[in-house]
C-alpha cells in the first residue's frame, strides 16, 4: 500500500516509484521467459494451438538501433501472467487510479538490447488507446535490469498529466532532438524532463497523459522492462478506434469493457486484490 503522501505525489506530478516489487529468482524466471518468446518468434513463430502473445515487433533494425516491442506477453507465459495479480502492483494501481475496480488493459514489454537499443520518443500513452474511454489512467512499469540513464532509462516531465493531449507536438520531435523536448514548448517554463532510473524489480507508476520517453541504449548491458497497463470500471470501448486488442473486443459501442472478457482480466473488485488464479500458484 502507498501512503497518502505518496499518492498526493503522484497526483501532483504524474509518476512515482513503488519500490521493490519482484525478486531476483522471479526476475531471472521472466527474463528466460522472454528470451523463449522471442526465440520462437524468430524461429518461424508460434503454432496456431499455442499460447502467443498478441504481437511481437521490432523497430529500428533497418536504422542499426533496435526495440523489441511484445504486446501481452501474459498469454504466452505463466510467470508473466503472474504479475498481473501482485497485490504491490494493483493495490497501488488502485489508489493511484482513485478507483475499487481495475482490469488489465494489455502488457507491453519494451527491451532494448546492448549497444544498439533504440529510442523511445517522447509520447503520451492515452492518445494511442482511442478505442477506450475515459482514459486509462496509471499504467505499472517493472524493470527486469537496473535501468539508468547508461542504459536507456525512461525520462518524465512532471505535472505534464494536466496539460491535455499533445501528442502531435510530441511526435514532432525528431528522435536525434530528445534532450530538446523543452524547445517544442516555448510557451511553458515548467517543462523539465527529468531522468527516471528504475532498479531490478521495482516498479515505476506513471500517468497515461505524462510525458515519457526513453534514450538510446549504447550501453553493453540489456534494458529489459514490462510495461502494465491498466484501465478502471469506468472504461467503455469506443468503436471507432483503432488498436491490436480492438480484435479481441466483441461489444457494441460505448458498452462497459468490464464485459470484453478474457483478455482483460479484473485484478482489483471492491478495492480488493483479486487472489492469483490457483493454475498460476507456483506451490502448486
Amino acid at each position: 500500500m502507498l501512503s497518502k503522501a505518496q499518492v498526493a505525489e503522484f497526483d501532483r506530478n504524474g509518476c512515482l516509484i513503488g519500490g521493490r516489487v519482484i525478486g531476483d529468482d522471479e526476475v531471472e524466471t521472466l527474463r528466460r521467459e522472454l528470451d523463449r518468446v522471442i526465440a520462437t518468434h524468430s524461429a518461424g513463430g508460434f503454432a496456431d494451438d499455442q499460447p502467443q502473445p498478441v504481437m511481437i515487433s521490432k523497430w529500428g533494425e533497418k536504422e542499426g538501433s533496435l526495440i523489441w516491442q511484445i504486446v501481452n506477453i501474459w498469454e504466452a507465459s505463466p510467470a508473466f501472467e503472474r504479475l498481473l495479480y501482485l497485490a504491490p502492483v494493483v493495490e497501488p494501481i488502485s489508489q493511484l487510479a482513485h478507483h475499487g475496480e481495475i482490469q488489465i488493459w494489455h502488457d507491453q514489454i519494451q527491451f532494448k538490447p546492448p549497444h544498439h537499443g533504440g529510442i523511445n520518443n517522447w509520447h503520451q500513452d492515452a492518445p494511442y488507446w482511442p478505442v477506450l474511454k475515459p482514459e486509462t489512467p496509471v499504467t505499472a512499469w517493472i524493470a527486469l535490469d537496473d535501468v539508468d540513464e547508461s542504459n536507456g532509462c525512461m525520462w518524465m516531465v512532471p505535472g505534464s498529466h494536466k496539460w491535455g493531449n499533445h501528442i502531435k507536438t510530441l511526435e514532432s520531435n525528431a528522435p536525434a532532438d530528445f534532450f530538446e523536448i523543452a524547445k517544442k514548448f516555448p510557451e511553458r517554463d515548467d517543462v523539465k524532463p527529468i531522468p527516471w532510473p528504475v532498479k531490478k524489480g521495482e516498479v515505476s507508476f506513471h500517468h497515461s497523459m505524462t510525458f515519457h520517453g526513453s534514450h538510446a541504449n549504447t550501453s553493453d548491458r540489456a534494458r529489459r522492462a514490462i510495461a502494465l497497463h491498466f484501465m478502471t470500471g469506468d472504461a467503455r470501448f469506443v468503436k471507432s478506434g483503432e488498436h491490436p486488442m480492438k480484435k479481441f473486443i466483441a461489444l457494441e459501442d460505448d458498452a462497459p469493457m468490464r464485459d470484453a472478457g478474457e483478455h482483460f482480466p479484473q485484478v482489483v473488485r471492491a478495492g480488493k486484490p483479486v487472489p492469483m488464479p490457483a493454475r498460476l500458484n507456483k506451490s502448486k
